[in-house]
C-alpha cells in the first residue's frame, strides 16, 4: 500500500509538471551545456519534478543551470547536498531502503540517496538515433530522452499507458565478473556486455554492475537508474536487465547509457505501475508479455483487453 501510495505521488507530481511546463518532465534533459555532449545532462524525472514532490528543500539544493556531472575530473555530480539526500518516497518499504554506492561522483566515503522507481521509455525495442534497442533517444513510450510528451500526445488512453514502475535495489560487486551463468541473480544484478545491447551481447555476458549497482542514485535518468522498458516481462527470472554504454563516435550521444530491462519488485507475484491517468495497479508477472509490451507504448494503437 506505501509503494502504491509513492507511486501515486510522483504520479501527481508529473502531472502537475505538465501543468506548469506544458509537458511531462523527460527521462533526462540532455541539454547542451557550456559546451558539453548530452550525456553529461542527466537530471531525471525525479530531480525534475522535486518542486512538485514537497521536496522543494532538496530542489532548492539542485542547480539545474548545470549539467548534472561536472565538466573537469573527477566528474563529480554537481549539488552534493542533494545527490547524498535519501528521500523517503522515492524508496519502496519492501526493499532495503539503504545506499547500494558509495564515492560514485562525489568524495571518497560519501553515500548516495537510492531510488526504487523509474519512468517507462516504452517496449525497448526502439531504437532511436544511437541504432541500438534500449535507446534512450527517441523511445517509443511517455518518458525518454529530451522528451516534451503531453498527455494528449497519448493516443493509446493515458489508462492504458504505463508510465512508471519499480524495481529493486541493486546488490552484488561492483565492476564483477562471474564464473558461471549459475551465480547471476536476475532480480539485484544486471550485465554489462560493453558492446551493443542486443539479445545475443546481454544473453552471453557475465559483467556485473558495471561501475555502480542498480538504483544507485535518484539524480540521474539513465537506465540504471530512474528509467526502464518493457523489453522482458515484469521480475523475468531468466533475463538479467542488461546496460551498456553506446560506443559509436557521435560526440554528443557516445557514453549514453542503453538498457534491456523491465520491472523489478520484492512484492510477491508481480510489480506495482502508475498509469498516465493517475491510476496505479498490481501488474502479475504472468501477464501475458505482448500486452505487457503494449502497456509501453504512447501511441501503439493496442487495443488491449483485461490484464
Amino acid at each position: 500500500m506505501k509503494c502504491q501510495n509513492h507511486l501515486k505521488q510522483l504520479g501527481l507530481a508529473a502531472h502537475n509538471y505538465e501543468s506548469a511546463m506544458g509537458y511531462l518532465p523527460p527521462a533526462y534533459r540532455a541539454q547542451q551545456i557550456g559546451g558539453a555532449p548530452q550525456y553529461y545532462d542527466l537530471w531525471g524525472t525525479l530531480s525534475l519534478m522535486t518542486p512538485y514532490l514537497e521536496q522543494t528543500a532538496v530542489y532548492n539544493a539542485i542547480d539545474l543551470s548545470q549539467t548534472m556531472y561536472q565538466l573537469v575530473s573527477p566528474y563529480y555530480i554537481n549539488s552534493q547536498v542533494a545527490v547524498t539526500t535519501t528521500v523517503p518516497i522515492f524508496l519502496c518499504p519492501s526493499d532495503k531502503g539503504q545506499p547500494v554506492a558509495v564515492g560514485a561522483y562525489v568524495p571518497p566515503g560519501v553515500a548516495l540517496g537510492p531510488t526504487n522507481y523509474a519512468f517507462c521509455l516504452g517496449t525497448g525495442t526502439t531504437k532511436g538515433r544511437t541504432g541500438w534497442a534500449g535507446s534512450p533517444y527517441d523511445a517509443d513510450g511517455v518518458f525518454f530522452a529530451q522528451s516534451k510528451v503531453r498527455i494528449t500526445d497519448v493516443t493509446d488512453g493515458s489508462s492504458n499507458t504505463v508510465g512508471a514502475s519499480e524495481r529493486i535495489l541493486g546488490e552484488g560487486d561492483e565492476n564483477g565478473t562471474l564464473s558461471s551463468k549459475a551465480d547471476l541473480k536476475t532480480d539485484t544484478m544486471y550485465v554489462n556486455p560493453g558492446a551493443e545491447t542486443n539479445d545475443a551481447n546481454c544473453g552471453s555476458s557475465l559483467a556485473i554492475n558495471k561501475a555502480q549497482r542498480r538504483g544507485y542514485t535518484w539524480v540521474a535518468g539513465e537506465p540504471r537508474c530512474t528509467s526502464y522498458n518493457h523489453y522482458y516481462r515484469p521480475n523475468d527470472k531468466v533475463n538479467p536487465d542488461c546496460v551498456a554504454n553506446f560506443t559509436g563516435t557521435d560526440p554528443q550521444t557516445r557514453s549514453t547509457g542503453h538498457g534491456l530491462s523491465t520491472a523489478r519488485s520484492r512484492h510477491t507475484g508481480g510489480v506495482n505501475v502508475w498509469l498516465c491517468d493517475g491510476s496505479v495497479r498490481f501488474v502479475r508477472d504472468s501477464i501475458d508479455f505482448p500486452t505487457w509490451r503494449n502497456l509501453a507504448t504512447r501511441a501503439g494503437g493496442e487495443v488491449l483487453g483485461d490484464y
